[in-house]
């Protein structure tokens, strides 16, 4: 793919955490109260952001494997698992943010007709509470989170099941990670990076396969799409 206009998708499926919105300092709380109630010292925002992406149950693998050598054993991880998930339904609002400029753009795609999902890793119970807080700024035919036994992205069912909920023949994602690419790519859509979040501290128009588009924030991406049948500089090809 090379940064060449796009054509208008039937939807566009958005990643959460990192691309939507900046959720670390609340997982970062979660965690640590997680890790105290294990006797356990915290970790901080950096730390945290490098672990998103892959799920909350990797997240809390990669937190005692940081502070508990020992860790590892499958019921001591699920232990801390439902630790961190009880915690974070107490906090999960706190302190996140929504992106400056994602309500807009979310606006702007809905204004054309074009429909919205989130497919994302964070389990379905806390994208659901979330996404509904927040349905008249960020407005979703559908939201799709991590299920007991069903796969997480870079899988790419849940992008299929939200374009199959919806009647979608065509579709663009976008997110922060590699995982949100893979998924993209092993349906054959079209994948936009947004180098807002948490792609473990590695740029993300060095994934390969490229990206379609890279931009820095969401201001970017708003631009390009209310403008992109005419040269835009903001557009950058990978």
């Amino acid at each position: 793919m090379t940064g060449q206009p796009l054509r208008d998708p039937d939807i566009i499926l958005f990643d959460l955490d990192g691309t939507l919105i900046d959720s670390v300092p609340d997982l970062t709380e979660a965690t640590n109260r997680m890790l105290s109630d294990r006797g356990l010292p915290p970790v901080g925002d950096h730390e945290v952001r490098n672990w998103v992406g892959n799920g909350t149950w990797r997240l809390v693998e990669r937190a005692l494997g940081l502070r508990d050598a020992s860790a590892g054993d499958p019921a001591d991880v699920r232990e801390a698992y439902e630790r961190f998930h009880a915690h974070y339904a107490a906090c999960c609002m706190d302190r996140t943010r929504i992106f400056e400029n994602a309500p807009e753009l979310i606006r702007a795609i809905r204004d054309r007709n074009i429909r919205t999902a989130i497919v994302t890793n964070k389990p379905d119970v806390h994208a659901q509470r979330m996404m509904g807080a927040w349905s008249s700024l960020l407005p979703m035919d559908v939201v799709i989170g991590q299920r007991d036994g069903h796969p997480r992205k870079p899988d790419p069912t849940m992008l299929r099941q939200a374009m199959e909920a919806c009647g979608s023949r065509t579709a663009w994602m976008v997110g922060d990670s590699e995982v949100d690419g893979l998924a993209a790519r092993a349906l054959g859509l079209d994948f936009i990076g947004v180098r807002l979040g948490y792609n473990q501290g590695r740029d993300i128009a060095e994934m390969r396969p490229a990206p379609s588009l890279v931009f820095d924030d969401l201001g970017d991406l708003l631009a390009w799409f209310h403008g992109r049948n005419r040269s835009d500089p903001r557009m950058i090809s990978p």
